[in-house]
């Protein structure tokens, strides 16, 4: 009968559908299991992993061994067991890879590279700054001195610690060629500098000499603008010596310093000038550097002294902040508003007070 046929036929499929419903599905692996748990370490095999040498070498001379390592120098470090710990990075979370702990702080940038050697247990790495690990390179190298320092060296798996170690190696923050040629190289044009403020008028008020044997005075905003240039200068070199950045030193806001300083120095000398037809007016003799950019016709003023009272406090953290931190210092913009609001006050009474 059809309407037999047709009840079988669905009590067929019900039963093949309740026994594919009953029967497990296999498991399908993923990264973090590719590697079968019976060849992953244990806990008490990976904490006996320990780091039993260190030694520098110079990647791009043959691997010439090195007593002290610089930036871009190379690094060997020998561990007990290394296929414990290439097993640990195999079985690690999202397979997390192998890097460097320098001072107990890792360096998740810096990665072995061939030939890393299984058999000898050896790992080499090369010392290379980036964006990336720029915190820890700042603890590094910040507050740099001229003896190396001693750091703590050891390895171990991306976000976890360090496997044990004794070792230690030296790091030379500064290097001593450079430092060399830089500071050769600034003291030449600072002294040239400062030769041509004192026998020429770079530093000085614009117009006519006030009479033989008499200078014009000094210019506050030229002598900050000189100021900033030189801080700016040093420590662009300063921080590329050390660190071997010299695209990404210049911020922003040493731009809109740069800007500032740069607009005082010309509306100062447009301020300066007479207006056409007018004859200039009588020409102030120079009274000493000091006295002359914090005085006036009328003597000592007010907006002079703050203005170079801030280029002096913002020139001391300037200062420091570089030398700390390896970077020029990202000011707020309240504290760039307040120099701009400085450097104006200090325009508009020039106009009132020293105008024509």
């Amino acid at each position: 009968m059809p309407w037999r046929l047709l009840a079988a036929a669905l009590f067929a499929l019900a039963w093949a559908h309740a026994v594919a419903q009953s029967t497990p599905a296999a498991p399908v692996a993923t990264g973090a299991s590719a590697v079968p748990a019976a060849n992953c370490p244990t806990p008490a095999q990976y904490a006996a992993v320990v780091v039993t040498g260190v030694h520098a070498f110079v990647p791009y001379r043959g691997g010439a061994p090195l007593a002290e390592v610089s930036l871009r120098d190379g690094i060997v470090v020998t561990v007990n067991d290394l296929a414990v710990l290439l097993a640990r990075e195999q079985c690690s979370p999202r397979q997390k890879k192998i890097v460097l702990f320098l001072d107990g702080r890792p360096l998740v940038d810096i990665r072995p590279y061939p030939p890393s050697n299984p058999v000898a247990n050896t790992l080499n790495f090369v010392l290379n700054r980036s964006e990336t690990s720029r915190d820890v390179w700042t603890h590094l190298l910040g507050k740099p001195q001229f003896r190396p320092r001693q750091l703590a060296v050891s390895v171990g798996i991306e976000d976890e610690y360090p496997v044990a170690s004794q070792q230690t190696l030296a790091l030379r923050v500064i290097p001593m060629g450079w430092f060399g040629l830089w500071t050769s190289l600034f003291s030449v044009l600072a002294v040239a500098f400062i030769v041509l403020a004192r026998r020429s008028d770079v530093l000085r008020d614009p117009g006519p000499a006030p009479g033989p044997g008499r200078r014009k005075p000094y210019s506050l905003a030229r002598t900050q603008g000189a100021v900033w240039f030189g801080l700016v200068l040093a420590a662009y070199l300063f921080i590329g010596m050390i660190t071997g950045d010299y695209a990404t030193t210049i911020t922003p806001t040493v731009l809109a310093l740069m800007g500032i300083s740069a607009g005082t120095v010309i509306g100062s000398s447009l301020i300066d000038q007479p207006p056409g037809g007018t004859a200039p007016r009588e020409a102030m003799a120079s009274r000493g550097w000091l006295a002359d950019i914090l005085s006036d016709r009328y003597g000592v003023s007010f907006h002079r002294f703050q203005m170079a009272s801030w280029t002096l406090v913002l020139g001391i953290v300037f200062i420091q902040q570089v030398y700390r931190d390896l970077a020029m210092p990202d000011f707020d913009v309240t504290l760039l508003g307040l120099m701009g609001i400085s450097a104006g006050t200090y325009l508009g009474l020039k106009t009132t007070a020293e105008g024509k």
